[in-house]
């Protein structure tokens, strides 16, 4: 969003002018009025950046980065639950898919989904109530560079608000109910009370209808990158455009089971990028970013490098190494490293025994395998402690120094606040390359592009230093196993399973595979909500 110290000001007060409140009486009345009248085209940035405010930046516990990548996380087979485990977050719901409880997480994500939704309405429904145009005697050039950016940036968010909710309270599409309705449906902003409180329901297809429709609508409206010389300079960093938008589609398409369609978007992104995104930078470049630079692989990213909002995805601490207030990128103990003292979740051993990284740990062979060893993203993305030690001069990089209950090396998560100068300050990726790369593989193998399938998966696993597969020895395992490597922590491995239609194995809770379409993921609307709702 920002692009220099200059510019940082700027940001902060259009997002502070968009602030709303969807804590009281219902989620989808927008408490403060919109501002009364945009009043030119630089006013109507606020619209914008409104939405990416209450997206990431209103509030570190409780943002639509941090809460969707534990929740989906801790959900899936990747992690264990600790010995121990202590900790004002319900670990154990998450963890144990008590999807028929109202919990805390589940009601952040859907009460700050539907504050995007509701900033995103009261922009698009100014352009709409204006016939299309809104101010007078604005240039073609603006018009096009900035106003129908904008637009494509409000159906954007909206779209990625409501994906977020479609990922944690619906159950997956073509699995029997979508004609069953589900989700409040706000695609324009009312103002009325009988409006606020009698909103239409979506069904499962109509949700996945409007998602199409915004993000389509958004890749037709957003540019492909940035200019300085015909863009508004807050959108120079962090803001969606063109590719980050058929990304989007690509994940639905893929969820919709619609294989030619997300082949279609993922092939825009990765051979039409014009050279914006690639995979030639080591993993760690994704995730050490504390200014306006990002890793050439990231198409789409929270930015979090303000150092007036100081603000940062801070859920993810209950599943990795560092804390926030880490420096020099993590480094070892002492400079840099700062462990955070509260994790409940570390990877899994069944799942470090399926990708091969521990040599078998559920029998108490805890040695890394040399396929670990030689991975790139295993040393510099993740990272191994041996048991408690209790000496005072342990090394805490090196062993556990916190929880005297976990006796046995555990595999932490390190991906988050890597920042190079300030861990607090590290900007998130949201849509990786590498992750339309394997999302390609598989539809490629499923349809018989066995050749284009193993091109694509041996770019990710040679940017990780691993050997090419060939061909002739192409399984579609080895393909979510590569998977497992590359996105584990950041909310992938539920979705994908749900997507692929592919069983949720338990990992180390000890119970038997899980369907995709089980209700044990899809969670309950906020009670308050179907209370002060009519329609629900």
């Amino acid at each position: 969003m920002i692009g220099n110290r200059n510019i940082l000001p700027l940001l902060l007060a259009l997002l502070l002018c968009c602030q709303t409140s969807c804590d009281e009486d219902n989620f989808f009345e927008l408490q403060n009025e919109p501002e009364a009248a945009w009043t030119d085209i630089e006013d109507f940035e606020e619209a914008a950046t409104g939405t990416y405010w209450a997206a990431f930046v209103r509030s570190s516990w409780d943002n639509l980065v941090g809460c969707p990548a534990l929740l989906k996380t801790v959900q899936s087979d990747i992690v264990q639950l600790l010995p121990g485990t202590t900790g004002d977050i319900p670990f154990n719901e998450m963890y144990l898919r008590s999807s028929s409880l109202e919990i805390s997480k589940t009601l952040s994500l859907f009460r700050s989904s539907y504050r995007v939704i509701n900033i995103a309405n009261a922009g698009l429904q100014f352009i709409i109530d204006n016939d299309g145009q809104p101010f007078d005697n604005l240039s073609s050039e603006d018009e096009e560079n900035n106003l129908r950016r904008i637009e494509g940036e409000l159906h954007f968010m909206r779209g990625f608000a409501y994906w977020m909710l479609s990922t944690v309270f619906l159950p997956i599409y073509n699995g029997g109910e979508n004609d069953v309705e589900y989700l409040p449906l706000k695609i324009t902003f009312d103002e009325t009370l009988d409006a606020i409180k009698s909103p239409e329901i979506g069904t499962v297809e109509d949700i996945y209808t409007q998602l199409i429709d915004d993000f389509t609508i958004a890749k037709e409206l957003l540019p492909e990158r940035f200019d300085a010389t015909k863009h508004h300079a807050s959108y120079a960093y962090g803001r969606a455009n063109k590719f980050a938008a058929s990304a989007m589609l690509a994940k639905v398409y893929f969820m919709m089971d619609n294989y030619e369609a997300a082949l279609a978007e993922l092939d825009f992104v990765i051979d039409e990028n014009g050279g914006d995104f690639d995979l030639s930078e080591e993993p760690i470049e994704a995730f050490n970013r504390d200014d306006n630079t990002r890793g050439n692989e990231v198409i789409w990213y929270a930015l979090f490098y303000d150092p007036v909002a100081r603000a940062n995805a801070f859920e993810v601490t209950s599943m990795t190494l560092q804390s926030y207030n880490a420096t020099n990128g993590g480094d070892t103990w002492p400079n840099g490293f700062t462990r955070i003292s509260w994790n409940q979740f570390a990877f899994s051993y069944s799942v470090l025994s399926q990708i091969d990284w521990m040599k078998d740990p559920l029998n108490g062979d805890f040695e890394l395998t040399e396929e670990a060893n030689n991975d790139k993203r295993f040393q510099q993305l993740y990272r191994r402690l041996k048991g408690y030690n209790g000496d005072e001069n342990a090394d805490p990089s090196e062993y556990e120094t916190i929880h005297g209950q976990i006796t046995e090396p555990v595999v932490w998560c390190d991906k988050y606040f890597r920042g190079k100068t300030k861990g607090l300050l590290t900007n998130v990726p949201v849509l990786r390359l590498a992750e339309m790369y394997l999302t390609r593989a598989l539809l490629r193998y499923r349809t018989g592009n066995t050749t284009g399938a193993v091109n694509d998966l041996n770019i990710v696993r040679e940017r990780a230093g691993l050997d090419a597969v060939a061909a002739a020895d192409l399984t579609e395992d080895i393909i979510h196993i590569e998977r497992i490597k590359e996105l584990s922590f950041e909310g992938d491995r539920l979705d994908y399973l749900r997507s692929a239609k592919l069983s949720i194995p338990g990992g180390d809770r000890g119970v038997a595979p899980t369907s995709p379409d089980d209700h044990s993921f899809v969670w309950k609307i906020p009670q308050r909500e179907i209370d002060l709702t009519s329609s629900l």
